[in-house]
Order: C-alpha cells, then sequence, then structure tokens
C-alpha cells in the first residue's frame, strides 16, 4: 500500500472556471487513493503553507503567498501564472492560442480598430495582451492597450484576480477614460472575464453602446460574468477542466521524481475555442440592418426559421440580402442558420443528457437524420461520437 500523501488544492469555488479546475484535479485523485485532497481558501495560502502537506496545486495570486510556498519545500504546481516563481511548475493556457483567437474572431467581423485591457504587471495578463498584439501587428495593426496607473494597478489585491470580488475595479475612471478616448467601433479584447464586465459597465456608465461601439471579448467563459451581463459576453473558452487535470498529473509525477524540482515542467492546454455571444455581434462595417439579420438568426434559428423569414424581417429583397451576406461574411443566410443550429447542438450534447433525437428537435432541425448529416458534414462525427469524445475531455 503506498504512503499516504496529503495534497492542499488552492482554487476559489465561487467561480465556474474554480470549480471546473477542481474537478479535474478530483479527477487524477480519484486514480490515487493515497491522496488525502485538502480544499484551501486561496487566501489562506501563506497561512497554511507550512502545514505539513505533501505537495500543493495553487492559483497562486501574490507574492505572500508565493513566498510562504517557496518556503515550504513541497512541490508546487503554479495554474494562475500572476507570479512569476521559477521553483513552481505551471500548468496554463496557451497563451498563443488565446490571442490568435481573439484577434480572428474579431477580425472575422471586419474590425479596423483593435485594444487589449488587461492589468498591469500580471503574468497570465501580459503573455495574453503580447500574444494579441503580436499577432495583429503581424498583420499590420497596433492595438491600443489599456494599463492601469501604478497608484491604482497596487490596490488590486488577490479578489481580483481569482474573480471573486463584485466590486467595481479600483481603476475604473481611468478604464472609463481610456475607453472614451478610442476611435469607435473598436474590438477590445480582455485578459479574462472579470475585466470584461469591467469594461462593460464602464461603457453602460458612458452611454457607449455594446456591441455596436465597443465589441467586448474576455477569458474563461465564466456563466456568472458572461450570462448576467447586458448584453451577454463573448468568451474564450480556455478548458478549465483539463487545466485541473495536468495540473493533477504534473504534480503526481513531480512527487514520484524529486528531481524535477530542480527543473519543475511547464505544461500549456490549449483552449477550447470562442464562445460568441451578443457583445461581440456586430460587424461595423456592415450596414447595420446586417447585424440585426445576424442577431435574429442566432435568436431564431432553434424555432425552424428558413431563409425567408430573415429576408422578411429586415425588409430587402433575397437577392439583396444574400449578396450582402457574401461580402462580409462569405456565407449564406442558410449557412448562417446551420451553423447557428450546429453550435446550439453541440451544447445540449455536452450540457445534457437529453437522446440525440430530443437535441434534434430543441437546435431547429426537422429530423434526427437531417442533424446527423450536417453534424458529420460540419464535424467529421455522429453527433453521439462527437458529445462522447467532448464529454469524457470536459
Amino acid at each position: 500500500m503506498k504512503c499516504q500523501k496529503r495534497i492542499a488544492v488552492a482554487a476559489e469555488r465561487s467561480s465556474a472556471y474554480g470549480r471546473s479546475f477542481i474537478r479535474g484535479v478530483a479527477e487524477v485523485a480519484e486514480q490515487h487513493p493515497e491522496w488525502n485532497l485538502a480544499l484551501i481558501d486561496p487566501q489562506h495560502v501563506a497561512s497554511m503553507a507550512d502545514c505539513g502537506f505533501d505537495g500543493w496545486i495553487c492559483r497562486v495570486a501574490d507574492g505572500r503567498s508565493a513566498k510562504a510556498l517557496v518556503q515550504c519545500k513541497s512541490p508546487v504546481v503554479d495554474c494562475l501564472c500572476a507570479v512569476a516563481e521559477p521553483k513552481f511548475a505551471t500548468v496554463k493556457t496557451d497563451a498563443e492560442a488565446i490571442g490568435r483567437l481573439a484577434a480572428n474572431h474579431l477580425l472575422k467581423r471586419h474590425f479596423t480598430n483593435f485594444a487589449f485591457c488587461g492589468y498591469r504587471r500580471v503574468a497570465f495578463s501580459d503573455s495574453r495582451r503580447n500574444a494579441f498584439a503580436s499577432y495583429l501587428e503581424g498583420l499590420g495593426v497596433r492595438p491600443a492597450i489599456y494599463r492601469p496607473p501604478l497608484r491604482r494597478q497596487n490596490r488590486f489585491g488577490r479578489d481580483f484576480l481569482l474573480g471573486d470580488s463584485v466590486k467595481s475595479p479600483p481603476d475604473m475612471e481611468d478604464l472609463a477614460k481610456w475607453i472614451a478616448r478610442l476611435p469607435k467601433p473598436v474590438g477590445v479584447f480582455c485578459c479574462d472575464d472579470l475585466r470584461a464586465s469591467h469594461l462593460a459597465t464602464a461603457c453602460r456608465n458612458l452611454g457607449l453602446a455594446v456591441p455596436a461601439d465597443v465589441a467586448i471579448l474576455g477569458v474563461d467563459n465564466d456563466p456568472i460574468y458572461c450570462m448576467f451581463s447586458t448584453p451577454r459576453l463573448s468568451s474564450v473558452d480556455p478548458d478549465a477542466t483539463t487545466i485541473g487535470r495536468a495540473a493533477a498529473e504534473t504534480l503526481s509525477k513531480m512527487m514520484e521524481d524529486k528531481d524535477s524540482s530542480s527543473h519543475p515542467p511547464a505544461v500549456v492546454v490549449p483552449p477550447k475555442g470562442v464562445m460568441a455571444r451578443e457583445s461581440t455581434n456586430t460587424y461595423p462595417n456592415a450596414p447595420r440592418w446586417f447585424t440585426d439579420a445576424v442577431s435574429f438568426i442566432h435568436e431564431n434559428a432553434t424555432k425552424g426559421i428558413s431563409a425567408s423569414d430573415v429576408f422578411h424581417h429586415v425588409g430587402f429583397s433575397r437577392t439583396f440580402v444574400e449578396r450582402t451576406f457574401r461580402e462580409n461574411i462569405s456565407s449564406s443566410v442558410q449557412r448562417m442558420i446551420a451553423e447557428a443550429r450546429i453550435e446550439k447542438a453541440k451544447e445540449l450534447l455536452v450540457s445534457t443528457s437529453l437522446p440525440v433525437k430530443d437535441i434534434a428537435t430543441m437546435s431547429g432541425f426537422s429530423s434526427l437524420e437531417y442533424l446527423s448529416r450536417a453534424f458529420a458534414a460540419t464535424t467529421g462525427l455522429s453527433p453521439s461520437a462527437w458529445r462522447e469524445r467532448n464529454v469524457r475531455n470536459a
């Protein structure tokens, strides 16, 4: 029988990201009966670092916690990467991939003005900013960058960095002045959903329309921020469960191989993709009715609408509407309707255990056969096979 190990997991339970991360850790822990998990409040890491844990899986948000963990001499896997500490193993999402996804999401909507909104001297924010900016600069575009004034940045605590605070940020006034100065319309990539919610509030206070004036894209796909914002926020899904799973697997290897502490591993997890919602549902170079047509499709695709319903809704001829769609998104009205239905089917396949036949109806398909053909054409898999693969990796 293996020697019992006490493993500290310091992650917030109040956010969807934190709970998904914890779930990933727990899945690996099931394979290690010798592990005794202890869920620690991230705010108590510094005070509990000397409690004799055999390993730590953390989202380290401040220098005090990092220093205490270094002194405890147990292997540490950091999954927030807000504090650069070379003695910690790291598991994080691929910042380069996140930056590319964000840039391409806004580029596809034909924005010509771009910006990034994050924190100052916070590692995960800096890496996402650099990736986003570098990708756009490679295309000859220079985004505007927001950095909180140092006098404000020092007032950001772990609550803000871990997404637990509902308070107005200490730099709200500076943030509002910055967004007010930018040329409009502008597509803004925020380092996380919390920052995206701050920006949405600043826009609302200024009377700026989201997304018509300011399109906002965050990271984390946290329903607390994304779904309870008006409008709902688009977000890059970083795949928190896989990050938690990778963190636990990394710690397991470190505890087995004592030499790994001298060269802590750095694991990078690719994001799942962009979850598009109303906050980026705009096409600034297209006529206003075009954005209205796109919104109508996304709101009604599951209700069995046809292309004719879209033409009637906007009040223009089929030829004119189809030509405008091709010019702006290189697609047809019917294809966008089908894509919206496929996305709804994907959401239901992963988030529910409903029979595929029921999901076909709820997604707007006239039959299971029609869903299966459309799904295979898009993904190369049947709905059931796609569900099995993605639920297993969720």
